[in-house]
């Protein structure tokens, strides 16, 4: 049995209903864990409803749908952001077989740019910490990495046994590259599935400056980016040269946000000021 974990924050309620009606129509049980939006989620949307009442961060709202799903007999669960979108039927499918099959615990699509339509990075992690950005098209066969975002991602049950669940602490950012690279250490790789992808949109906007495409997260967000960063340094399964990259990404992309958004400045400062402490 699969379910699907889909946590909210003030979603946009008809993107929503799309995404739980695809995953109906593809016989997936669904759980909305709700991180206390403005607006409260109707149970008549579909599937189950936990709502939290205050927003608990996405690690923490993951781990309660992971509850959830384990305890009522999942085999497989597949996570999913609110904003993102499934067209492919065999969307499931696709991502399923490798665990069916025992060529994998953790499986993963590749991602589409809602707005701009380009294909986004599945970037590896190496011993050393450098970076390997893979650029898949859909025809290429299934191949391993050990990190992925987790919208999309597809993980037996028995893979949180050995691994654990997602860290709370973190609340939002690196929550995923925490967990994979904590699995990787643990032995589980992700196969990644070309051909199956999925509309996905990372960030509130994006701006581009000469060929890359910088997202702008929101002030709040880019808090928990920068402090989290620093969090990385303390695991021994993340390596320190990609943990020092990625403070220094983190405050370098920081300033970049600063320049590109006049009107909230001093938001973006404060953020800054406040995750480096």
């Amino acid at each position: 049995m699969i379910y699907a974990v889909i946590v909210t924050f003030n979603p946009e309620i008809m993107n929503l209903k799309k995404l739980v009606s695809e995953l109906i129509n593809s016989d997936v049980e669904v759980v909305i864990v709700d991180n206390g939006s403005i607006e409260p989620i109707e149970p008549s949307l579909g599937g189950h409803l936990i709502s939290l009442g205050r927003n608990l961060g996405i690690a923490s709202a993951q781990n309660k749908g992971i509850d959830f799903a384990i305890e009522n007999g999942a085999k497989n669960i597949i996570f999913f952001d609110q904003d993102s979108s499934i067209s492919d039927d065999l969307f499931i499918r696709k991502l399923c077989q490798p665990l069916e099959s025992g060529e994998a615990f953790i499986s993963a699509p590749v991602f589409i740019d809602e707005q701009k339509g380009f294909v986004y990075p599945i970037v590896e992690i190496k011993k050393n910490g450098s970076r390997v950005k893979h650029y898949p098209a859909a025809t290429e066969n299934n191949f391993l990495v050990n990190n992925v975002i987790s919208s999309g991602t597809m993980v037996n049950v028995e893979v949180f046994k050995t691994v654990g669940k997602l860290a709370e602490e973190l609340f939002i950012d690196y929550v995923d590259t925490e967990w994979c690279l904590r699995a990787h250490s643990k032995g589980f790789t992700v196969t990644v599935v070309p051909s199956a992808r999925m509309v996905h949109s990372i960030g509130d906007k994006s701006v581009k400056l000469g060929k890359f495409y910088v997202p702008i997260h929101t002030p709040f967000r880019r808090y928990y980016r920068i402090r989290n960063a620093f969090y990385l340094l303390r695991k021994s399964y993340i390596p320190k040269v990609m943990s020092i990259r990625e403070i220094l990404f983190s405050v370098v992309h920081q300033i970049v946000i600063i320049f590109v958004s006049p009107g909230k400045r001093i938001d973006y400062l404060k953020a800054l000021g406040k995750g480096l402490k």
